[in-house]
């Protein structure tokens, strides 16, 4: 089984990818300014969507020839994704993700008990209603309690995006951290990839929005 960890790189240092077995392929796309850290890097212009934009391009972008399973994260995941190179060395994915969804899981563990610039301590998550096995966060359409952004419409996205009825309150996992299975992330098509990927480059609300749809994205039950 092919294992790939897909780094969304931004201004912070990557040594810590060095932890990680050499049989683990290792895909960083880089936006803004910074210069590249490691040989192979690959630029993503323009600086738009921010990492949920770099995870579903990827998807879009690799859809015919994904690795078995895939692994998304940020350039320092640990605030919201602590032990990612256990679980990605070790193929423990499915008895420490949070959430899963079939070929999905989604990730949010850290032990931080003093919030520092390195971040915060970890979200209280509640049972899943919407999607079986886990723990989600809850929201409003607006994003709140979580954020304010007075940009923040999901209702806005779902419509666009699925024919179901809009639920009463959205999960997510935040941070948007998460690993797919192939077969899993072809259970919806290129096109529909590539959807999200525009709304993602045309609005710069989108990736709050997006991250708050994840799981009904990787959700095949919802249409």
């Amino acid at each position: 089984m092919t294992r790939e960890l897909v780094i969304a790189a931004y201004d912070k240092y990557l040594d810590w990818l060095d932890r990680l077995n050499s049989d683990i392929k290792q895909t960083v796309y880089r936006k803004g300014e910074e210069p590249a850290e490691r040989d192979g890097e690959i630029k993503i212009e323009p600086n738009k969507g921010r990492c949920v934009h770099s995870f579903f391009n990827h998807i879009y972008t690799n859809y015919d020839n994904l690795s078995d399973i895939t692994f998304f994260g940020q350039d320092w995941p640990f605030d919201h994704w602590e032990d990612v190179v256990e679980v990605v060395n070790n193929g423990t994915e499915e008895s420490r993700c949070q959430l899963k969804i079939g070929g999905y899981y989604g990730f949010h563990f850290n032990t931080i008990t003093v919030p520092s610039p390195l971040g915060g301590t970890m979200w209280s998550l509640s049972p899943s209603k919407q999607h079986g096995e886990g723990r989600v966060l809850v929201c409003q359409s607006n994003g709140q309690p979580q954020d304010s952004n007075p940009n923040i419409d999901v209702d806005k996205y779902w419509d666009l995006l699925f024919a179901d009825e809009k639920p009463a309150e959205y999960e997510f996992m935040p941070g948007g951290h998460f690993g797919i299975t192939k077969e899993h992330a072809q259970l919806r098509s290129k096109e529909f990839y590539k959807k999200v990927c525009d709304f993602l480059l045309e609005d710069d609300a989108a990736p709050w929005m997006i991250e708050r749809l994840e799981c009904y994205i990787f959700n095949p039950k919802i249409k």
